[in-house]
Formats: C-alpha cells, sequence, structure tokens
C-alpha cells in the first residue's frame, strides 16, 4: 500500500498549502491520504473539497500536542468537523499560542536580537505562525548559520526563547477525538522514550477512553523499532498506522507518501476508509 496519514500544511508548520498537498498525493498515487496539522482543523475543509475535486482518498486529521516529560502526540482521524468540544479545546490551545508568540519576540529581545512580531507575521505569508518562522527571521538577519543552529540554541524545546506550548492530558486529547467521532492514535511512539512495558502499561492506561492505534511506520523509526511497535500492537491489541510527518521545506529529508506491504496496515485503512 501506499499511504501518508502524518503530514503538515500551511495551517501549521509545513511550507505546502491543503491544496498542494494534495495534488502531491495525487502525483504520489496515494491509496489513503490525511492532513494532521498541530492542534487545528483549518485545513480540513479545504483539504475535503480540494480531495473530492482531484479525486483523492482523503480522511481528516490533526494531531493534538500532549502533557508528558517526553514529545507526546495523539493524531486523531476521520474527525467530526463540527464537534464543538474539541473546537472549543483546539480554540483555547491557539489563543493561548497567539501571547506565546509575542513572549517569544520578548525573550529574543532580551538576548539582543532586533527582531519583531511583524517581521514574524511577514515571514509566515498568512500561515500559522510557528517556530520555523522565527528560526527563518534569525537566519535572514545573520543572528544564525541555519535553521538547526536557532534551534539548537534559541527555540529548540527547553532553549533559552522557548515557551512551551500549551498541551492537552493525553486522556482528554484520547477522548476529544474519541468523542468527535474520529480514530485516535499515538504518533511516532519512539519519541515517548518509554521500554516495551512502561509503553505498553500507558496504552493500557489510555485503551479505556478509546485509543485505536499506534503509528507503527515512521520514517525515523528504526527496523527493530518498528517490529517492537508492531508487537505492542498485536498485544494490546491496537490498530496500526503509517505517516511521514511530511513538512515540505521545513523537513527537506521526508518526502510524502510510504509504501509499505503489511496486513494488519491493511486492516487498519479498511476500518478507517469505512
Amino acid at each position: 500500500m501506499k499511504i501518508d496519514l502524518h503530514s503538515h500544511s500551511t495551517y501549521s508548520d509545513g511550507t505546502f498549502t491543503p491544496e498542494d498537498l494534495i495534488l502531491k498525493a495525487k502525483e504520489k498515487n496515494l491509496e489513503l491520504y490525511s492532513i494532521t496539522d498541530h492542534d487545528n482543523l483549518d485545513a480540513q475543509k479545504e483539504a475535503v473539497n480540494y480531495a473530492k475535486k482531484y479525486g483523492v482518498n482523503y480522511i481528516t486529521g490533526l494531531e493534538i500536542s500532549c502533557k508528558f516529560k517526553n514529545m507526546f502526540d495523539i493524531l486523531g482521524y476521520n474527525i467530526n468537523l463540527d464537534n464543538e468540544e474539541l473546537n472549543a479545546a483546539l480554540r483555547k490551545v491557539q489563543d493561548f499560542r497567539k501571547n506565546r508568540n509575542s513572549l517569544m519576540i520578548e525573550k529574543l529581545n532580551s538576548l539582543g536580537f532586533d527582531i519583531s512580531l511583524e517581521e514574524v507575521i511577514s515571514e509566515a505569508q498568512g500561515d500559522v505562525i510557528g517556530r520555523p518562522h522565527f528560526a527563518r527571521i534569525l537566519l535572514k538577519k545573520g543572528y544564525v548559520k541555519d535553521r538547526d543552529e536557532a534551534f539548537d540554541k534559541y527555540l529548540g524545546d527547553g532553549k533559552i526563547a522557548h515557551i512551551p506550548k500549551k498541551k492537552i492530558e493525553p486522556k482528554e486529547a484520547v477522548q476529544l477525538i474519541k468523542n468527535a467521532g474520529g480514530f485516535p492514535v499515538i504518533a511516532h511512539p519512539k519519541y515517548l522514550k518509554l521500554s516495551y512495558s512502561k509503553l505498553r502499561d500507558l496504552i493500557l492506561e489510555l485503551k479505556p477512553y478509546g485509543l485505536w492505534g499506534i503509528e507503527v511506520y515512521y520514517p525515523k523509526h528504526s527496523n527493530s523499532e518498528i517490529r517492537l511497535f508492531r508487537d505492542l500492537a498485536i498485544e494490546t491489541e491496537l490498530f496500526i498506522t503509517a505517516g511521514s510527518d511530511f513538512h515540505g521545506e521545513n523537513k527537506p529529508d521526508i518526502d510524502l507518501g510510504m509504501y509499505i506491504e503489511d496486513e494488519l496496515l491493511k486492516k487498519s485503512i479498511k476500518m478507517l476508509m469505512r
């Protein structure tokens, strides 16, 4: 199967518009595709319309950032886009993020960098502002030599100019997706940095709230990690998914689409396409 259930548009921190992404999915002949922007559904109605126009099998999606000691994201698929409970929770996150951008500007100014929020907004060109836009301004002004230095020194998690995002509790994220008619999935489980037993315990804790799957196939997962997460899915009776985490120019080493032969994955896709 050639699919991709994890990608980002200009409505979060990707560099392709929803139409661009749908066209790319068509070009790649993806059998199933989803845009999963961070903590918002803003691209979805556009994507659904473009998917119909260009003949792409598409399911709605998003990626919710969760409170945890390490990176923890929950993907959601086949979301009811008009679910008020989910939209209200996402609005709170987005409102916090707007204030967060101003606070990051203040931190960068205190470090001696001549950078304004207006410049970052202009750099975003109407897109949702994210740390990559801050990094581009720092690079353009010569404060860093490349994007990696911007994140490694200033903008990365825990760095001096970073303001943490408002995040949702994992149980709440799973419930919000489930209550919106969706399928909640643990994204890129390697970044949780948990042992097999600890991850199994976390899965069993979240299953009563509606956890449906785990993203087994992911570009940064090693073959041994893929086997481990697949075995864990079987043991805990989770479905499995696959996604590239495509961000366009913000992650230039990652392309859209994954070709995978796995009977378990085929079962998952059939469930998602019902």
